[in-house]
């Protein structure tokens, strides 16, 4: 038998975890095979299974739930890389400012958030480019007087970072915001100003 301290957020599952957040005892039985799993790699991260347990549950309910009904599909970095290095920079330019527009209001569709900025924050900020989800960048976000400032790191070149500018600008204009955003090898950077 195996215990999860699950945590329970308020109505909306994709806020952050914080601590005073209330939880529940669920009991499962699951195959000795992959505890063992578990407490290899809960040991290796140097967590608790249950810390390691909250953070796949997290994973499913944020992304994976959505995802393998979507037709998402997963590559190493190395493979989708090379896929880009392929692509010339214009037609990656244009990819991305068609599907921005749809494939964004699609997604927070798809997981219940109206289509707004706070939206495209949380987007941006952990579905696209949290640890836990989508992992298309690293995503730095920092708090200006009037604006939010996105530092967007990633591995994958200057053909992913074109993409992703006209993708994120092509949803913003949606929502009638006109952001700033500036391209490099291995990052793009966007100055968002915040809706009053």
């Amino acid at each position: 038998m195996f215990e999860v301290d699950g945590r329970l957020g308020s109505k909306n599952p994709y806020s952050i975890p914080d601590k005073r957040q209330k939880t529940v005892t669920r009991t499962f039985r699951i195959r000795v095979e992959w505890d063992n799993i578990l407490k290899e790699e809960a040991e290796r991260q140097g967590i608790s299974v249950n810390v390691l347990v909250n953070l796949v549950l997290r994973r499913y309910a944020l992304f994976d739930r959505w995802a393998r009904g979507n037709n998402v599909i997963s590559l190493t970095q190395r493979a989708f890389h090379e896929v880009l290095e392929t692509i010339p920079a214009e037609n990656l330019a244009l990819a991305g400012e068609k599907s921005g527009q749809s494939d964004v209001q699609n997604i927070l569709d798809i997981i219940g958030l109206p289509p707004n900025y706070d939206s495209f924050a949380y987007l941006v900020s952990e579905h696209f480019g949290g640890s836990d989800c989508a992992m298309w960048f690293t995503c730095h976000r920092h708090f200006q007087e009037s604006s939010d400032f996105f530092h967007l790191q990633h591995n994958l070149g200057r053909g992913w970072s074109i993409y992703l500018q006209k993708y994120l600008l092509s949803y913003l204009k949606t929502l009638k915001i006109d952001a700033e955003a500036k391209v490099y090898d291995y990052a793009v950077n966007f100055k968002v100003p915040r809706p009053r």
